[in-house]
């Protein structure tokens, strides 16, 4: 990812061009292959933009409606999409990462049924509304957690990860040392 951003002119140029795909109406995000670019933002240090899109996304494609579900959901893609983007952790495939955003949901829990461990993500200042959706710090078990993702070692060991919400974006998740790993640096 950092090679293709630094490939496609930058961090800012980047994030253009990805709203740019999300706002012209070229995306379909019922098709399985857009759903990473919900999230790619993360890459580019603006993990409060993949926020934005994943609190567009949910509820104006995913909702209880009869066209609730866009596209096909004959392998369960669309239903995982909307649940993972529910839970605030959206897998990266073939990776041990996990890309931050706040869950719609004040609380939730994943217990590792194999360790007995037990996850929890915990937003606080939960707005109901979904307008306050910008995370401005988070911890990790009580300490600072700048990263804007999280390893698989979060549900094998369990944990709570606590997410400060606000109405704007902040400086959280933006650092180079905060990004996802990518194979390539920049």
């Amino acid at each position: 990812m950092s090679l293709l951003i630094k490939r496609l002119g930058g961090a800012q140029l980047f994030t253009s061009r990805l709203n740019y795909l999300h706002d012209s109406g070229i995306l379909y995000v019922g098709d399985e292959q857009a759903f990473l670019t919900v999230f790619q933002f993360h890459y580019a240090g603006r993990p409060a933009l993949s926020a934005a899109r994943s609190h567009f996304y949910i509820p104006s494609q995913f909702n209880t409606s009869v066209s609730g579900i866009p596209g096909n959901d004959d392998g369960g893609a669309m239903g995982s999409f909307a649940v993972l983007n529910m839970m605030g952790l959206f897998p990266v495939h073939g990776q041990d990462v996990y890309l931050i955003t706040p869950p719609f949901f004040k609380e939730i829990s994943i217990r590792n049924s194999v360790t007995g461990a037990v996850a929890t993500i915990r937003n606080l200042n939960f707005d109901p509304t979904y307008k306050a959706i910008y995370i401005q710090s988070a911890t990790r078990d009580g300490k600072p957690w700048t990263k804007n993702w999280i390893g698989h070692d979060f549900f094998n060991q369990g944990g709570v990860l606590e997410l400060e919400l606000g109405l704007t974006e902040s400086a959280w998740g933006t650092q180079n040392e905060d990004l996802p790993p990518s194979m390539s640096h920049y």
